[in-house]
């Protein structure tokens, strides 16, 4: 069901950012026939929701990881009006919920997370 969600808001997405492009056609072609076009005033709406398409980014890096920068690339691509820090707020809030581990510089998905070991782990031995 997770996935369906995250699938319909990245469409619902989509569809905002092909509609203000159709918009900005629209304006062009009416400019250079010399047409003035009513700009009727509408509500400021918010950008829709990115964990779904962070989500849907880490799943698809898998083991490799991403870094914050990389997977606000991708999801600009998605959501082009996502706002400066929400990717990194997201990726943290994931990582806070126990969804996402951040080693080094990358995040991962928990199942795709680098394992750690001690050196009890590796084969370390006392020599006498």
């Amino acid at each position: 069901m997770k996935a369906l969600e995250a699938k319909l808001e990245r469409i619902e997405a989509e569809i905002q950012r092909l509609q203000a492009a159709k918009q900005a056609l629209v304006e062009l072609r009416a400019e250079i026939n010399g047409e003035v076009l009513e700009v009727a005033s509408k509500p400021r709406s918010r950008s829709p929701s990115v964990k779904p398409v962070v989500l849907d980014i880490m799943a698809q890096v898998g083991a490799q990881g991403a870094t914050t920068q990389e997977v606000e690339a991708e999801v600009r691509k998605a959501v082009p009006t996502v706002a400066k820090d929400t990717v990194a707020s997201v990726l943290s809030r994931l990582k806070s919920d126990g969804a996402l581990v951040y080693e080094g510089e990358r995040y991962f998905e928990k199942r795709h997370a680098p394992v750690r070991q001690t050196p009890f782990e590796t084969g370390f031995r006392v020599v006498s």
